[in-house]
């Protein structure tokens, strides 16, 4: 079963605020992040129990270069991975604690 992948809001924003680092930053890293991002997403479609559960049933998967990962939840009875948050692997993890529950 292939499952679909979607990014709540707050996912959204982060993932737009780290490519937007990039794009400032180290612009010519902006599209490899982004590539990334989505191939990491893409393995989630086929491999959605991947990561380790890290608490509340919500799942960690590390991106393969940049140092982020993709925090998730699995809804298997409708077939849908929804990560929930994007952070880098140094961010306290308690900034998004609301968003877990």
């Amino acid at each position: 079963m292939t499952f679909v992948v979607r990014l709540t809001p707050s996912a959204r924003r982060d993932r737009d605020r780290v490519l937007a680092w990039y794009d400032v930053e180290v612009p010519d890293q902006a599209e490899r992040f982004i590539d990334e991002f989505y191939a990491a997403a893409r393995r989630l479609e086929g491999f959605p129990y991947l990561g380790p559960i890290v608490r509340y049933q919500v799942r960690r998967v590390s991106l393969r270069v940049f140092p982020y990962h993709l925090w998730y939840r699995v809804r298997e009875e409708a077939g849908l991975v929804q990560i929930v948050a994007v952070l880098h692997h140094r961010q306290d993890s308690s900034c998004f604690e609301d968003r877990l529950e």
